[in-house]
């Protein structure tokens, strides 16, 4: 029992550290990229609102922790050592080398991967439910993407005109808390029922206690939003890859709360420390941005996220966000970078049969050995 637990302990960390080395980018790229702040503000703010997503998870992660564990196989396994450490490791292993070639992956995807490829091993291909996987698992995380392609290019223009309001929007101090909205002409003063709204810059603004609400404060906004989401979407899905070591120790109950503490300071650690290398790929190398777009599209990732993390559904960070991106870019004609695109796609497609691969492999070792 102890030696499970200690391995369980092991991989949840070191799966978590592959993710939020790979991961952290996803919601905080944008910023970055736009040059609303430097990149080490940036993975930090990221990994800030992620610790906190994570630990959320404890509360409101439980959907997407049965949805995974109840959905791949036919029935319950009685899972072998073997096979639980191969479902632990496989997908660690495949996020950190694609973390280490500037691929942004979906560690989902290589969860997926490890668990059918331990699955089919184990107990034969009759052993999964292809009906369940498809329909609950693989159809959500097919679809994510190009939901989120499609709501950038369409919605952009709406997005637009938001921005172009908040922009306008001024909250007054003094003499009497009011909201208002400067005019055309930022620089020109305006009086609003004894309240002074003018432009940020403006002497009447330092003079008159303005606060301006800007697109690069809701692009931090939806930057942190969309971490918390992340960090609610992704650890219940890495807890339940350890599961198999914790059921064979039957600690599932008194584990659930430190699982979640390990799994939250792993994936912190792992974007401050590594976050940078996937955050300059999608920042920089997809499409120029500025910071009304890195608004936009985390606005349609943060929605399509947490709308999918209340249904229970695991969805990819990596895809919704890198597509919203992509959408963008091809809606303002801007373009995108095919060269870096096609290497993420690449990446993309290959990230679940390589995953079952490593996951077969590592079986036999730990059978072997």
């Amino acid at each position: 029992m102890g030696l499970y637990i200690i391995i369980a302990v092991i991989l949840l960390a070191f799966l978590s550290f592959a993710n939020g080395a790979n991961d952290v980018s996803k919601a905080i790229a944008t910023l970055a990229g736009a040059k609303v702040t430097s990149m080490r503000k940036a993975v930090m703010w990221g990994t800030l609102w992620t610790l906190a997503g994570s630990m959320s998870g404890l509360y409101w992660g439980a959907a997407i922790i049965k949805n995974i564990t109840e959905n791949i196989y036919t029935t319950r396994p009685d899972f072998s050592f073997a096979m639980a450490f191969a479902i632990g490791l496989a997908p660690a292993l495949w996020v950190i080398l694609a973390t280490w070639r500037k691929w942004p992956v979906s560690t989902t995807h290589a969860v997926v991967g490890g668990l059918l490829g331990a699955g089919v091993t184990a107990l034969g291909i009759s052993g999964i439910s292809w009906d369940s996987t498809f329909s609950k698992i693989a159809l959500p995380l097919l679809a994510s993407p190009f939901m989120a392609i499609g709501l950038a290019y369409i919605l952009s223009p709406l997005l637009q005109k938001t921005a172009a309001t908040l922009e306008r929007v001024r909250f007054c101090l003094l003499p009497t808390p009011k909201l208002a909205f400067v005019t055309a002409n930022k620089m020109q003063a305006v009086e609003a029922e004894s309240c002074i709204v003018c432009g940020c810059n403006s002497p009447e603004a330092a003079a008159n206690h303005n606060i301006a609400v800007s697109v690069d404060h809701m692009h931090w906004l939806t930057s942190g939003m969309l971490s918390f989401s992340r960090g609610l979407n992704d650890t219940p899905k890495l807890i339940a890859v350890i599961l198999p070591f914790l059921l064979a120790g039957d600690m599932v109950k008194e584990s659930i709360g430190w699982m979640f503490l390990v799994s939250a300071i792993a994936m912190a650690a792992g974007g401050l420390l590594v976050g940078s290398r996937i955050t300059e790929v999608l920042g920089f190398k997809v499409t120029e941005l500025d910071h009304t777009q890195g608004f936009y599209a985390n606005a349609v990732a943060t929605f399509l996220v947490l709308f999918a993390s209340k249904l229970g559904l695991p969805v990819s960070t990596t895809h919704v966000s890198s597509c919203s991106i992509m959408g963008l870019g091809l809606s303002d004609g801007k373009g995108i970078n095919k060269d870096t695109v096609f290497s993420m796609l690449f990446a993309w497609v290959v990230t679940v049969p390589l995953s079952a691969l490593f996951s077969v492999i590592i079986y036999f070792m730990a059978e072997a050995l």
